[in-house]
Protein backbone atom coordinates (compact mmCIF):
# COMPACT_ATOMS: atom_id res chain seq x y z
CA UNK A 1 0.00 0.00 0.00
CA UNK A 2 3.32 2.45 1.19
CA UNK A 3 3.22 6.29 1.02
CA UNK A 4 4.82 9.46 0.60
CA UNK A 5 4.28 11.43 4.05
CA UNK A 6 6.09 14.07 5.53
CA UNK A 7 9.45 13.47 5.30
CA UNK A 8 9.68 14.60 9.20
CA UNK A 9 7.44 12.20 10.27
CA UNK A 10 9.79 9.41 9.19
CA UNK A 11 13.87 10.81 9.94
CA UNK A 12 14.63 12.27 13.20
CA UNK A 13 17.61 14.29 13.93
CA UNK A 14 20.16 12.37 15.92
CA UNK A 15 23.74 12.73 16.71
CA UNK A 16 26.32 10.45 15.10
CA UNK A 17 26.82 7.18 16.16
CA UNK A 18 30.30 6.24 17.74
CA UNK A 19 32.65 5.39 14.58
CA UNK A 20 33.53 2.30 15.47
CA UNK A 21 30.39 1.04 16.67
CA UNK A 22 28.97 2.25 12.83
CA UNK A 23 32.00 0.39 11.14
CA UNK A 24 31.09 -2.31 13.05
CA UNK A 25 26.96 -2.00 12.32
CA UNK A 26 28.43 -1.45 8.18
CA UNK A 27 30.44 -5.16 8.70
CA UNK A 28 27.67 -6.91 9.66
CA UNK A 29 25.04 -5.41 7.36
CA UNK A 30 27.51 -6.35 4.51
CA UNK A 31 28.56 -9.66 5.36
CA UNK A 32 24.31 -10.32 6.12
CA UNK A 33 23.94 -8.62 2.45
CA UNK A 34 26.55 -10.74 0.60
CA UNK A 35 25.31 -14.25 2.01
CA UNK A 36 21.97 -13.08 1.39
CA UNK A 37 22.78 -12.67 -2.42
CA UNK A 38 24.82 -16.09 -2.44
CA UNK A 39 21.27 -17.84 -0.77
CA UNK A 40 19.14 -16.51 -3.39
CA UNK A 41 22.15 -17.84 -5.76
CA UNK A 42 21.37 -21.76 -4.51
CA UNK A 43 18.04 -21.11 -4.79
CA UNK A 44 18.24 -19.99 -8.42
CA UNK A 45 20.63 -22.68 -9.27
CA UNK A 46 18.01 -25.70 -8.04
CA UNK A 47 14.97 -23.76 -9.45
CA UNK A 48 17.11 -23.93 -12.88
CA UNK A 49 17.76 -27.68 -12.27
CA UNK A 50 14.21 -28.27 -11.54
CA UNK A 51 13.24 -26.39 -14.66
CA UNK A 52 15.26 -28.20 -17.19
CA UNK A 53 14.53 -31.91 -15.23
CA UNK A 54 10.65 -30.44 -16.12
CA UNK A 55 10.41 -31.42 -12.10
CA UNK A 56 11.93 -34.84 -12.29
CA UNK A 57 14.19 -36.07 -9.10
CA UNK A 58 16.87 -33.98 -8.14
CA UNK A 59 20.39 -35.27 -7.76
CA UNK A 60 20.84 -36.02 -3.83
CA UNK A 61 23.82 -34.98 -4.39
CA UNK A 62 23.43 -31.61 -6.01
CA UNK A 63 20.81 -31.08 -3.23
CA UNK A 64 22.56 -32.00 -0.13
CA UNK A 65 25.97 -29.40 -1.75
CA UNK A 66 23.01 -26.86 -1.35
CA UNK A 67 22.24 -27.96 2.18
CA UNK A 68 25.64 -27.53 3.31
CA UNK A 69 25.84 -24.34 1.37
CA UNK A 70 22.72 -23.05 3.37
CA UNK A 71 23.93 -24.21 6.39
CA UNK A 72 27.67 -22.24 6.07
CA UNK A 73 25.67 -19.10 5.02
CA UNK A 74 22.92 -19.33 7.73
CA UNK A 75 25.93 -20.09 10.21
CA UNK A 76 27.48 -16.28 8.89
CA UNK A 77 23.86 -14.49 8.81
CA UNK A 78 23.48 -15.39 12.63
CA UNK A 79 26.50 -15.02 13.81
CA UNK A 80 26.58 -11.10 12.26
CA UNK A 81 23.35 -10.57 13.47
CA UNK A 82 24.14 -11.47 16.94
CA UNK A 83 21.28 -14.13 17.06
CA UNK A 84 24.48 -16.94 17.90
CA UNK A 85 27.76 -16.41 19.92
CA UNK A 86 29.54 -20.15 18.73
CA UNK A 87 30.78 -21.23 15.51
CA UNK A 88 28.49 -24.00 14.29
CA UNK A 89 26.18 -24.94 11.52
CA UNK A 90 22.66 -23.13 11.22
CA UNK A 91 19.75 -24.76 11.58
CA UNK A 92 16.22 -23.18 10.80
CA UNK A 93 14.34 -21.97 14.32
CA UNK A 94 17.96 -22.60 15.95
CA UNK A 95 17.55 -19.33 17.77
CA UNK A 96 14.19 -20.34 19.01
CA UNK A 97 15.07 -23.65 20.17
CA UNK A 98 17.86 -26.05 20.81
CA UNK A 99 18.80 -29.19 18.79
CA UNK A 100 17.32 -32.61 19.61
CA UNK A 101 18.31 -36.06 19.03
CA UNK A 102 16.35 -37.27 15.76
CA UNK A 103 13.40 -39.60 16.84
CA UNK A 104 13.15 -42.72 15.62
CA UNK A 105 10.18 -44.95 14.96
CA UNK A 106 11.20 -48.49 15.25
CA UNK A 107 8.25 -50.74 14.31
CA UNK A 108 8.43 -54.78 14.60
CA UNK A 109 6.57 -57.61 16.11
CA UNK A 110 9.52 -59.35 17.12
CA UNK A 111 9.85 -57.68 20.77
CA UNK A 112 13.53 -59.07 20.75
CA UNK A 113 14.96 -57.65 17.33
CA UNK A 114 13.76 -54.08 19.00
CA UNK A 115 15.69 -54.18 21.91
CA UNK A 116 18.15 -55.07 20.08
CA UNK A 117 18.16 -52.55 17.61
CA UNK A 118 16.63 -50.04 20.29
CA UNK A 119 20.37 -50.30 22.43
CA UNK A 120 22.41 -50.09 19.10
CA UNK A 121 20.35 -46.32 18.27
CA UNK A 122 19.88 -45.21 21.87
CA UNK A 123 23.08 -43.43 21.89
CA UNK A 124 22.56 -40.82 19.17
CA UNK A 125 18.82 -41.33 18.80
CA UNK A 126 15.74 -41.41 20.66
CA UNK A 127 13.81 -44.32 19.93
CA UNK A 128 10.15 -45.23 19.81
CA UNK A 129 8.58 -48.61 19.30
CA UNK A 130 5.75 -50.52 18.13
CA UNK A 131 5.21 -54.07 17.38
CA UNK A 132 2.42 -53.75 14.26
CA UNK A 133 1.74 -51.55 11.43
CA UNK A 134 -1.68 -49.98 13.03
CA UNK A 135 0.47 -48.90 16.67
CA UNK A 136 2.78 -47.24 14.19
CA UNK A 137 0.25 -44.87 12.71
CA UNK A 138 -1.01 -44.25 15.94
CA UNK A 139 2.54 -43.20 17.47
CA UNK A 140 3.53 -41.12 14.37
CA UNK A 141 0.21 -39.36 14.27
CA UNK A 142 0.95 -38.75 17.86
CA UNK A 143 4.47 -38.08 17.76
CA UNK A 144 5.62 -37.08 14.39
CA UNK A 145 9.54 -39.13 14.70
CA UNK A 146 11.76 -37.79 12.23
CA UNK A 147 12.35 -41.20 11.11
CA UNK A 148 10.44 -44.88 10.79
CA UNK A 149 12.02 -48.11 10.44
CA UNK A 150 9.44 -50.62 9.48
CA UNK A 151 9.46 -54.64 9.45
CA UNK A 152 7.16 -55.52 6.12
CA UNK A 153 6.08 -58.85 8.00
CA UNK A 154 3.82 -58.02 11.14
CA UNK A 155 0.50 -59.20 12.21
CA UNK A 156 -2.62 -56.91 11.97
CA UNK A 157 -1.09 -54.36 9.48
CA UNK A 158 1.91 -55.37 7.52
CA UNK A 159 5.21 -52.49 6.41
CA UNK A 160 3.27 -51.86 3.07
CA UNK A 161 -0.91 -51.04 4.26
CA UNK A 162 0.89 -48.87 7.28
CA UNK A 163 3.18 -47.00 4.46
CA UNK A 164 0.23 -46.53 2.45
CA UNK A 165 -2.06 -45.24 5.30
CA UNK A 166 1.18 -43.23 6.61
CA UNK A 167 1.50 -41.27 3.16
CA UNK A 168 -2.42 -41.01 2.71
CA UNK A 169 -2.43 -38.76 5.95
CA UNK A 170 -0.77 -35.30 5.54
CA UNK A 171 0.16 -35.35 9.54
CA UNK A 172 2.55 -38.15 8.13
CA UNK A 173 2.74 -37.90 4.43
CA UNK A 174 6.48 -36.53 4.98
CA UNK A 175 8.10 -38.70 7.46
CA UNK A 176 10.89 -40.62 5.55
CA UNK A 177 10.29 -44.70 6.14
CA UNK A 178 12.70 -47.22 5.20
CA UNK A 179 11.35 -50.93 5.23
CA UNK A 180 12.82 -53.76 6.41
CA UNK A 181 12.54 -57.47 5.49
CA UNK A 182 14.13 -61.02 5.30
CA UNK A 183 12.73 -61.94 2.31
CA UNK A 184 14.32 -60.75 -0.82
CA UNK A 185 11.43 -60.14 -2.74
CA UNK A 186 11.90 -57.76 -5.80
CA UNK A 187 8.00 -56.74 -5.97
CA UNK A 188 7.94 -55.43 -2.05
CA UNK A 189 10.94 -53.48 -2.54
CA UNK A 190 9.16 -52.23 -6.08
CA UNK A 191 6.17 -51.23 -4.41
CA UNK A 192 7.46 -49.77 -1.36
CA UNK A 193 9.25 -47.75 -3.54
CA UNK A 194 6.53 -46.93 -4.92
CA UNK A 195 4.07 -46.15 -2.02
CA UNK A 196 7.06 -43.48 -1.08
CA UNK A 197 9.69 -45.75 1.00
CA UNK A 198 12.78 -43.92 1.19
CA UNK A 199 15.32 -46.95 1.47
CA UNK A 200 15.15 -50.62 1.96
CA UNK A 201 17.15 -52.51 4.09
CA UNK A 202 17.60 -56.08 4.36
CA UNK A 203 17.69 -58.25 7.42
CA UNK A 204 20.50 -59.63 9.01
CA UNK A 205 22.02 -55.72 9.07
CA UNK A 206 25.09 -55.03 10.73
CA UNK A 207 24.70 -51.38 13.10
CA UNK A 208 27.24 -49.94 10.39
CA UNK A 209 24.86 -50.80 7.78
CA UNK A 210 21.79 -49.31 10.42
CA UNK A 211 23.47 -46.07 11.46
CA UNK A 212 24.58 -45.54 7.78
CA UNK A 213 21.10 -45.94 6.21
CA UNK A 214 19.87 -43.60 8.67
CA UNK A 215 22.06 -41.11 8.81
CA UNK A 216 22.13 -40.51 4.87
CA UNK A 217 18.29 -40.64 5.21
CA UNK A 218 18.13 -38.14 7.79
CA UNK A 219 21.06 -35.64 5.92
CA UNK A 220 18.83 -35.92 2.90
CA UNK A 221 16.14 -34.92 4.69
CA UNK A 222 16.99 -32.27 6.53
CA UNK A 223 18.61 -31.14 3.09
CA UNK A 224 14.87 -31.00 1.40
CA UNK A 225 13.38 -29.33 4.59
CA UNK A 226 16.47 -26.29 4.66
CA UNK A 227 15.69 -25.49 1.00
CA UNK A 228 11.92 -26.25 1.69
CA UNK A 229 12.24 -23.13 4.28
CA UNK A 230 14.31 -21.06 1.87
CA UNK A 231 11.97 -21.49 -0.51
CA UNK A 232 9.06 -20.41 1.75
CA UNK A 233 11.10 -17.22 3.40
CA UNK A 234 11.25 -13.88 2.60
CA UNK A 235 15.13 -13.29 2.54
CA UNK A 236 14.72 -9.32 3.90
CA UNK A 237 13.06 -10.11 6.99
CA UNK A 238 12.57 -14.40 7.72
CA UNK A 239 9.07 -14.31 7.87
CA UNK A 240 7.10 -16.49 5.18
CA UNK A 241 6.58 -15.33 1.26
CA UNK A 242 3.50 -14.40 0.16
CA UNK A 243 3.56 -18.15 -1.30
CA UNK A 244 3.79 -19.83 1.96
CA UNK A 245 1.23 -17.77 3.43
CA UNK A 246 -1.22 -18.42 0.40
CA UNK A 247 -1.07 -22.45 1.99
CA UNK A 248 -0.77 -21.42 5.50
CA UNK A 249 -4.50 -19.40 5.12
CA UNK A 250 -6.07 -22.65 3.44
CA UNK A 251 -4.83 -24.80 6.66
CA UNK A 252 -5.80 -22.33 9.01
CA UNK A 253 -9.62 -21.50 7.46
CA UNK A 254 -10.09 -25.21 7.26
CA UNK A 255 -8.88 -25.86 11.13
CA UNK A 256 -11.03 -23.05 11.70
CA UNK A 257 -14.30 -24.10 10.18
CA UNK A 258 -13.57 -27.61 11.61
CA UNK A 259 -13.57 -26.91 14.83
CA UNK A 260 -15.28 -23.69 14.25
CA UNK A 261 -12.76 -21.64 16.74
CA UNK A 262 -11.92 -18.20 15.73
CA UNK A 263 -9.52 -16.99 13.17
CA UNK A 264 -8.31 -13.51 12.93
CA UNK A 265 -6.14 -12.09 10.10
CA UNK A 266 -4.37 -8.80 10.35
CA UNK A 267 -3.01 -6.30 7.54
CA UNK A 268 -0.27 -4.27 8.25
CA UNK A 269 1.17 -1.32 6.00
CA UNK A 270 4.08 0.51 7.09
CA UNK A 271 3.91 4.19 7.39
CA UNK A 272 6.23 6.64 5.69
CA UNK A 273 8.79 4.25 4.27
CA UNK A 274 9.11 6.06 0.93
CA UNK A 275 10.45 8.84 2.55
CA UNK A 276 12.89 6.91 4.51
CA UNK A 277 14.03 5.42 0.66
CA UNK A 278 14.33 9.31 -0.66
CA UNK A 279 16.47 10.63 1.92
CA UNK A 280 18.42 7.99 2.95
CA UNK A 281 18.28 5.08 0.30
CA UNK A 282 16.68 1.80 -0.20
CA UNK A 283 19.17 0.49 1.38
CA UNK A 284 18.15 1.84 4.83
CA UNK A 285 14.59 1.25 3.66
CA UNK A 286 15.43 -2.63 3.58
CA UNK A 287 16.49 -2.08 7.23
CA UNK A 288 13.67 -0.33 8.03
CA UNK A 289 11.04 -3.31 6.83
CA UNK A 290 13.49 -5.74 8.55
CA UNK A 291 13.15 -3.90 11.78
CA UNK A 292 9.23 -3.72 11.44
CA UNK A 293 9.20 -8.00 10.66
CA UNK A 294 11.78 -8.14 13.61
CA UNK A 295 8.78 -6.68 15.92
CA UNK A 296 6.11 -8.29 14.37
CA UNK A 297 8.46 -11.56 15.02
CA UNK A 298 8.40 -10.85 18.68
CA UNK A 299 5.01 -10.96 19.41
CA UNK A 300 4.02 -13.94 17.05
CA UNK A 301 3.02 -17.28 19.42
CA UNK A 302 4.16 -20.08 18.06
CA UNK A 303 0.52 -21.18 17.08
CA UNK A 304 0.62 -17.63 14.65
CA UNK A 305 1.84 -16.80 11.52
CA UNK A 306 3.21 -13.66 9.91
CA UNK A 307 4.50 -13.63 6.63
CA UNK A 308 5.86 -10.00 3.96
CA UNK A 309 2.76 -9.91 1.55
CA UNK A 310 4.84 -7.58 -0.69
CA UNK A 311 6.90 -4.40 -0.27
CA UNK A 312 6.81 -3.02 3.35
CA UNK A 313 3.15 -5.02 3.97
CA UNK A 314 2.69 -7.75 6.14
CA UNK A 315 -0.36 -10.48 6.93
CA UNK A 316 -0.49 -12.38 10.16
CA UNK A 317 -2.79 -15.20 10.91
CA UNK A 318 -3.99 -15.59 14.71
CA UNK A 319 -5.50 -18.65 15.66
CA UNK A 320 -8.09 -19.00 17.83
CA UNK A 321 -8.08 -15.63 18.24
CA UNK A 322 -11.08 -12.83 17.71
CA UNK A 323 -11.12 -9.76 16.37
CA UNK A 324 -10.77 -8.03 19.87
CA UNK A 325 -7.95 -9.90 20.73
CA UNK A 326 -6.32 -9.22 17.19
CA UNK A 327 -6.74 -5.39 17.85
CA UNK A 328 -5.14 -5.37 21.67
CA UNK A 329 -2.21 -7.49 19.68
CA UNK A 330 -1.80 -5.19 16.47
CA UNK A 331 -1.91 -2.07 18.91
CA UNK A 332 0.77 -3.91 21.12
CA UNK A 333 2.85 -4.04 18.37
CA UNK A 334 1.75 -0.33 16.81
CA UNK A 335 2.87 1.19 20.35
CA UNK A 336 6.37 -1.27 20.18
CA UNK A 337 6.78 0.10 16.27
CA UNK A 338 6.86 3.93 17.82
CA UNK A 339 9.23 3.02 21.17
CA UNK A 340 11.80 1.46 18.89
CA UNK A 341 13.55 4.01 16.70
CA UNK A 342 16.11 2.65 14.07
CA UNK A 343 19.30 4.55 13.60
CA UNK A 344 20.99 4.54 10.24
CA UNK A 345 24.16 6.51 9.31
CA UNK A 346 23.73 8.63 12.54
CA UNK A 347 20.25 9.80 11.24
CA UNK A 348 17.43 8.23 13.64
CA UNK A 349 14.34 6.66 11.49
CA UNK A 350 11.15 6.75 13.51
CA UNK A 351 9.26 3.44 12.74
CA UNK A 352 5.18 3.14 12.20
CA UNK A 353 2.54 1.05 10.87
CA UNK A 354 -1.07 1.25 10.35
CA UNK A 355 -3.13 -2.25 10.80
CA UNK A 356 -6.17 -3.41 9.71
CA UNK A 357 -7.79 -6.27 11.72
CA UNK A 358 -10.82 -8.75 10.34
CA UNK A 359 -11.96 -11.70 11.91
CA UNK A 360 -13.52 -15.05 10.12
CA UNK A 361 -17.47 -15.83 11.00
CA UNK A 362 -18.61 -19.06 12.32
CA UNK A 363 -20.31 -19.58 9.12
CA UNK A 364 -17.70 -19.53 6.99
CA UNK A 365 -18.34 -19.89 3.19
CA UNK A 366 -16.06 -21.86 0.21
CA UNK A 367 -14.01 -18.37 0.08
CA UNK A 368 -13.65 -17.76 3.43
CA UNK A 369 -9.77 -17.00 3.47
CA UNK A 370 -9.31 -14.55 0.82
CA UNK A 371 -12.84 -12.66 1.84
CA UNK A 372 -11.05 -12.58 5.38
CA UNK A 373 -7.97 -11.24 3.62
CA UNK A 374 -9.85 -8.51 1.85
CA UNK A 375 -11.55 -7.42 4.95
CA UNK A 376 -8.24 -7.01 6.92
CA UNK A 377 -6.86 -5.04 3.99
CA UNK A 378 -9.91 -2.94 3.72
CA UNK A 379 -9.55 -2.49 7.48
CA UNK A 380 -6.01 -1.66 6.68
CA UNK A 381 -7.21 1.27 4.17
CA UNK A 382 -9.42 3.29 6.80
CA UNK A 383 -6.73 2.90 9.08
CA UNK A 384 -4.29 4.96 6.47
CA UNK A 385 -7.16 7.30 5.42
CA UNK A 386 -7.78 8.33 9.65
CA UNK A 387 -4.01 9.20 10.10
CA UNK A 388 -1.92 6.21 9.87
CA UNK A 389 0.07 4.86 12.72
CA UNK A 390 -3.32 3.57 14.32
CA UNK A 391 -5.62 0.06 13.92
CA UNK A 392 -8.96 -0.42 12.79
CA UNK A 393 -11.07 -3.21 12.91
CA UNK A 394 -12.98 -4.32 9.95
CA UNK A 395 -17.01 -5.43 10.45
CA UNK A 396 -17.78 -9.12 10.71
CA UNK A 397 -17.19 -11.04 7.31
CA UNK A 398 -20.41 -11.64 4.78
Amino acid sequence: MGDGGDASRGLAEAAPADRSDTADAQSRERIISDALQELRIVAAELRADALESRGAYLDPARVLDASRRVERLGAEIMRAAGLVAVEGPFQPGSARRALARPRVLLVDDDPDLRSMTALLLEPGYEVLEAADGEAAIAIARAERPDLILMDQYMPRLDGLGALEQLRADPSTGEIPVILVSARADESIRVRGLDLGAVDFLAKPFSEQELRARLDRTLRFVRSQSVLRELAETDPLTGLANLRAFRARLDEEVKRARRYRTPLTCVMADMDYLKSINDQLGHAAGDLAISAVARTIGEELRETDFGARYGGDEFVLLLPHTGREEGRVFAERICDRLRETPLTVAGRRILLGASFGVAEIPAAAGEDAGSELVRAADSALYDAKHAGRGRVAVAREVA
